[in-house]
């Protein structure tokens, strides 16, 4: 028995083959280690003489004698064993069989060169692995080329890398390669300047092996060097060093800590980057639109260049002052911009001349009828003296010089229709910051004495603004156009909290349809009072003269209340303030009014000159 395997078995008598030889039997065997094993029973019906066996030590060649062959290049027998050895410039590897090629360690820092597989283009050494590096100057490229002829390296009946070869960067690898042939790009552009290069070969098959060719390139950078943004200058192939200087595009900007700036320099890197990549150019950001007054903006989703909001106003007591001008996107200068206005925000202006409801009295407040507010929403209640209005403007009401002549700081409600004081507790009480009277109103010591009422008009500016409602808005101001002009017969509305035929001051707002009269009808008047002259008192064109038709007038309390003309404005009737009640001979007769038409380029000036800014 020789390594658990049987070499042979003896029985019998034997004699020689060789009648010149005693050995009957011959065993070779290929291990330095046998085992004789002898087996007898006990029915031997004769006595036999045995066995006996010699044996030699013979020296093996594992060098021949094998399969197996034990070395990749050089066997060499020896009594008792064998070793192995290489050729020339090869190395015997640790397991002491297999040869390996001292190929590793050569670096390439030409700007060319060429580079082979060991022994090219003979066989290639097996169990090798090589590896070259090629370092070039900071700024430039390794560019390899190998041509299809001038590769051959073993792969497998799938295509599968028996042997290869690896191209690697620091941040990619090209490869593996085999094949007959090569089956990479015919041009390799590593983008580095150092370049490894990994050829390994296994115990089989061996091929010509490959041949390449290098050269270095300026490391180009992208030619697209950032978004929503231009650069010069403009080049087909931007290298090492080359600077551009990059210009955001209208409406983006480059976004830093502390402000944004429309351009910025880059630096084409020995790494193929752009320096200050980190900067980028963004939409500019026009924010949050600012609210207006009276009015309101819808949130945008974005707020970026191109962006567009809408501004409008609160309906239907405001509208804009000019109109399309509701409309604003978001600007290249980060500003919300409107085609007519431009970055000016738009203007929420009083409706006016528009009640509620529509005043329904048809008779012809002295002799009128109770009303609702909502009718006059414009009327003033000025409570001491008791008085009356005309809402032009938030801040702004209009009435008759004499009414506030002695009272300065005088005591107003809007938006009651009752003037008692729990009513007045759910109105809006007016404060006022300053009276203007028109210059060219006589101050008297005795007001009651007084005789001359020409331009008795004046103008109460608020301290706050008045909020506008269903029950409170404005009435219109006349133009100065020949529309505005009233002629004999004209209707006007008349309203407040004056005596009526009673005599007694009424708590509940009346309101009453006049016609307009020629001046001469009031100067005309008999008064019933023989102390009362008419033709004491000066008339002028300056004032009105209205009433006279069945016992229809202002009377006291109601001086400074607004004579309210209906005018067909683009098709929608407004209601504006023609007059202004200011005296009258008689209650129930004729009244005089203040002619507001005369006097429109005073209460603009006044207005204008002296407004309150709007704190939105």
């Amino acid at each position: 028995m020789s390594g658990g395997l049987q070499e042979g078995k003896i029985c019998g008598r034997r004699t020689s083959k060789n009648p010149s030889s005693q050995i009957v039997e011959e065993f070779q065997v290929l291990n330095n280690k046998v085992q004789v094993i002898f087996t007898s029973d006990f029915s031997n019906e004769e006595r036999f003489t045995g066995f006996a066996a010699y044996y030699v030590a013979v020296d093996v060649n594992e060098c021949t004698d094998f399969a197996d062959v034990p070395c990749s290049h050089f066997c060499n027998n020896f009594i008792g064993g064998y070793f192995c050895s290489c050729p020339p410039e090869y190395f015997l590897h640790d397991d002491m069989r297999n040869c390996g090629v001292n190929c590793s360690g050569d670096v390439f820092t030409e700007l060319i060169g060429e580079i082979t597989s060991p022994n090219y283009p003979s066989l290639y050494p097996e169990n090798s692995r090589c590896e070259y590096q090629i370092v070039l100057e900071e700024g430039f490229q390794v560019v390899v080329t190998v041509r299809r002829e001038d590769f051959d390296v073993e792969s497998d009946s799938e295509g599968n890398c028996a042997d290869s070869l690896i191209f690697v960067t620091r941040d990619q690898q090209f490869g593996p390669y085999c094949g007959n042939g090569f089956p990479g790009p015919l041009r390799i552009e590593t983008n580095s300047n150092v370049l490894d290069i990994i050829f390994q070969t296994d115990q089989t098959g061996q091929k010509k092996g490959w041949k390449l060719r290098y050269h270095g390139d300026p490391i180009p950078c992208p030619k697209e060097i950032a978004a929503n943004s231009f650069w010069e200058p403009e080049k087909e192939k931007y290298v090492y060093k080359d600077v551009v200087k990059i210009t955001c595009q209208e409406g983006f900007e480059v976004v830093q800590e502390r402000a944004g700036l429309p351009y910025f320099y880059s630096t084409c890197q020995s790494n193929g980057k752009w320096s200050n990549s980190r900067l980028v150019c963004e939409p500019v950001d026009c924010g949050s639109p600012d609210p207006i007054q009276n009015g309101k903006v819808e949130e945008p989703e974005d707020t970026a260049f191109g962006a567009v909001v809408h501004y409008t106003c609160n309906e239907p007591y405001y509208y804009l002052q000019t109109e399309e001008s509701g409309e604003y996107h978001c600007a290249a200068n980060g500003s919300w911009v409107n085609e007519l206005l431009g970055t000016e925000l738009p203007k929420c202006v009083p409706v006016c001349g528009i009640p509620t409801e529509m005043f329904e009295g048809t008779q012809r407040i002295f002799g009128g009828k109770a009303a609702k507010i909502e009718n006059f929403p414009w009327q003033v209640f000025f409570a001491s003296p008791r008085a009356g209005g005309a809402l032009i403007d938030e801040r702004w009401v209009l009435t008759a010089a004499h009414v506030v002549e002695k009272e300065r700081n005088p005591t107003m409600h809007v938006g009651s229709t009752l003037v008692i004081r729990d009513r007045l507790k759910n109105a809006q009480e007016l404060t006022a910051e300053r009276v203007f009277f028109h210059p060219g109103w006589e101050f008297m010591e005795d007001p009651d004495t007084r005789k001359n009422f020409d331009n008795d008009i004046a103008l109460v500016q608020l301290k706050d603004p008045v909020k506008l409602g269903p029950k409170v808005s404005l009435i219109c101001l006349p133009g100065k156009s020949s529309n505005y002009s009233l002629s004999k017969g004209s209707l006007g509305l008349i309203s407040g909290w004056g005596k009526t035929e009673d005599k007694n001051h009424v708590v509940h707002l009346r309101g009453a349809m006049i016609p307009v009269a020629t001046l001469r009808e009031c100067q005309q008047v008999k008064p019933k009072n023989r102390n009362v002259n008419v033709n004491s008192y000066v008339f002028t064109d300056n004032m009105i003269c209205a009433g006279g038709n069945g016992g229809i007038d202002s009377c006291e309390g109601d001086s400074g209340g607004p004579l309210a003309v209906k005018i067909s404005d683009e098709g929608k009737p407004k209601f504006y303030v023609a007059g202004l009640v200011s005296w009258g001979p008689e209650c129930g007769t004729y009244g005089i009014y203040t002619r507001v038409q005369n006097y429109i380029d005073w209460i603009m000036k006044t207005m204008q000159e002296n407004s309150i800014p709007s704190i939105n």
